[in-house]
């Protein structure tokens, strides 16, 4: 990927930041076919890489405004959608699964010092969550349990686990963002730490 570096870049980019569906379009025609090889490679599944690849646009679409702010938008558009890859694996298998996808990938090293520095944050944060939240956050993001499963787990109501789950994502929102992420790296971060509902 050529990292949004086209001869019509920054003002494409400038037209979609002000809302121009057809400069979107383009976007998407351009960067589509390469996030999809992407995410098909790290998930292991053209399916499920489609649809990361619609929310990857998604998102890029809700945060358009900030297009102008980021230095390389197309390494940042890169990113999302390979966050989003690595999550959906890092919510089904365990964190040595995770770190050997990361590596097969071959990213850059700013983006896997990146990468390893975004995971210290995250850890770091979860560390410092109140037993319960830590104990609710690991097993949902780390274990793959579902709500229902922590609930019977941990012997709690469902809608306990559920309070407890969004107020540990939000201590770990509020840690991060403490840790001066640039805001446009924000959507990254919520794409890390949120995962599945």
């Amino acid at each position: 990927m050529n990292d949004g570096h086209f001869m019509d870049g920054p003002d494409l980019y400038r037209r979609i930041a002000a809302g121009d569906e057809s400069a979107f379009r383009r976007l998407f025609e351009i960067y589509a076919p390469r996030l999809l090889a992407m995410a098909a490679r790290i998930t292991g599944s053209v399916a499920v890489a489609d649809d990361l690849v619609q929310d990857t646009f998604l998102k890029i679409w809700v945060a358009r405004d900030q297009l102008t702010e980021v230095a390389q938008p197309g390494a940042w558009i890169k990113k999302i959608c390979f966050f989003l890859a690595v999550n959906y694996v890092r919510r089904q298998t365990i964190r040595d699964k995770v770190m050997d996808t990361v590596k097969q990938e071959e990213l850059p090293v700013a983006e896997m010092i990146e990468f390893r520095q975004l995971l210290s944050l995250v850890n770091k944060a979860v560390q410092q969550l109140p037993e319960k939240q830590q104990q609710i956050y690991r097993l949902s993001r780390e274990q793959g349990l579902s709500i229902n499963e922590i609930a019977q787990h941990m012997d709690l109501a469902i809608s306990t686990v559920k309070n407890l789950l969004v107020m540990a994502l939000k201590n770990i929102r509020a840690s991060l963002q403490k840790a001066d992420y640039l805001p446009f790296l924000a959507i990254l971060i919520d794409i890390f730490i949120a995962g599945k509902k």
